[in-house]
């Protein structure tokens, strides 16, 4: 009679892996149908937030838009996420620049009915923490206050101040705003 043990084999080692691959699945999706609600919840008052900082309103509807993304004249595509209409102010649009440093920018900019740009909200972003997260300083994106025309920073000739250390995320922010008013003109 051996008394040597008897090493688990292969099979064995791909059940006990398997399973706990199947238990840590099903606690990730356990914790996500958790957090969704909370998390769509905090979504929806962030964009409820930024309407009334870009453009206050009494009322904003949402306007049903189908003019697709839109190609700013250096050839980036912007996506138009939703347009509000703020009351007889003008419209909030969202848009969701691409060209950020860390990627995607999702912003609204608020157009006054005199084509003026009103403010801006950064949503959510990636940026860099203390350079392009700065696009969420208030003061910074009061430069774009008043601006009727495209806009862009200094370095390309135009009267933004760009970040210092972050000019792709103040370029990315410039072509939100330019996104929002083209979807303003375009709806009249």
């Amino acid at each position: 009679m051996s008394t040597a043990k008897k090493e688990p084999g292969l099979a064995m080692l791909v059940i006990v892996l398997a399973l706990i691959c199947l238990v840590v699945a099903a606690l990730l999706g356990l914790v996500n149908q958790v957090t969704a609600p909370a998390i769509a919840a905090n979504t929806e008052k962030t964009i409820q937030d930024s309407l009334k900082v870009v453009l206050p309103a009494d009322s904003y509807e949402k306007v049903e838009y189908d003019g697709g993304d839109i190609t700013l004249d250096t050839g980036t595509v912007v996506p138009v996420l939703a347009v509000y209409q703020a009351g007889e102010e003008g419209y909030v649009v969202e848009t969701n620049s691409p060209n950020g440093f860390g990627g995607a920018i999702d912003m609204m900019a608020g157009i006054n009915s005199a084509g003026e740009v009103t403010g801006l909200a950064i949503i959510t972003h990636a940026e860099t923490s203390g350079l392009g997260s700065k696009a969420t300083d208030p003061e910074w994106q009061a430069q774009f206050a008043g601006a009727t025309d495209i806009v862009s920073v200094t370095k390309d000739g135009g009267t933004i101040e760009a970040i210092t250390g972050s000019t792709i995320t103040s370029r990315a922010v410039c072509d939100g705003v330019n996104a929002a008013r083209a979807v303003v003109e375009a709806l009249g």
